[in-house]
């Protein structure tokens, strides 16, 4: 399997190991439940060092595609979810002008749904809201975002929940299906804007628990624009 790894030239090393890694999951050199190599066997075979081969695995078990389990090793994911599905397709086939006109539409669909959940949302809503943001922060150890893939599955039902509270069974589809084709591009910036998304949440809640429909579109607004402006520097990276 080593053998069908090439040395990366790309100048975003950490993406050229995760395009190859998923291309061995999906051609089946990588089949679910395997066992990934070591670091020190990758930084081999790619002629990397030891951080870009980190910042791949990580990227990749954001995404649903490995998990680690400690003292064993990396592992292929039985399962991925559907979201993690789309996001790879639309990762692979959409350029970065297409990706800008899907954080465009993200920040048009969000922010009216944060308006509307201010004044629709229950109680439960609001519940479920926290209890989002609340796993967000079970993600990190102190300062230190710990699991990534925790994170990002928390982040994601954050977003699905105000939409559900607007009680609009359309918007829901339509944000899972944003939220879900954008899901790689959003794990590439994780690592590094992690702990500012748990503030812009807190300030998103601060708006539906008070009703404000200002206050929650313009939280969500700073939000979206804010990871937006991450997002697409790192793709211009690539």
């Amino acid at each position: 399997m080593l053998e069908n790894l090439k040395p990366v030239s790309r100048v975003s090393v950490s993406d050229e190991i995760v395009d190859q890694m998923a291309g061995l999951i999906s051609a089946g050199a990588l089949k679910p439940g395997d066992r990934v190599p070591s670091e020190k066997q990758l930084c081999v075979q790619f002629g990397v060092g030891r951080t870009s081969v980190r910042e791949a695995l990580r990227s990749l078990s954001v995404m649903g595609i490995l998990k680690t389990q400690r003292g064993e090793g990396t592992f292929v994911s039985a399962e991925r979810s559907r979201y993690v599905e789309k996001a790879m397709q639309w990762d692979v086939l959409l350029d970065g002008k297409a990706a800008g006109h899907l954080i465009e539409t993200r920040l048009m669909l969000e922010c009216e749904t944060a308006s509307f959940a201010a004044e629709r949302a229950s109680e439960e809503d609001l519940a479920a809201i926290a209890a989002a943001i609340a796993d967000v922060q079970n993600a990190f150890s102190g300062p230190a975002l710990v699991e990534p893939g925790r994170y990002l599955e928390a982040d994601l039902r954050f977003h699905l929940a105000i939409a559900r509270a607007t009680r609009n069974p359309i918007l829901v589809s339509l944000l899972g299906t944003i939220r879900g084709s954008m899901q790689a591009w959003i794990a590439k910036t994780v690592p590094a804007r992690a702990a500012k998304s748990i503030k812009d949440h807190r300030k998103i809640l601060a708006g539906l628990r008070a009703r404000n429909r200002e206050k929650a579109r313009a939280a969500m607004s700073a939000h979206i624009r804010s990871s937006s402006s991450d997002l697409r520097r790192r793709l211009k990276q690539t």
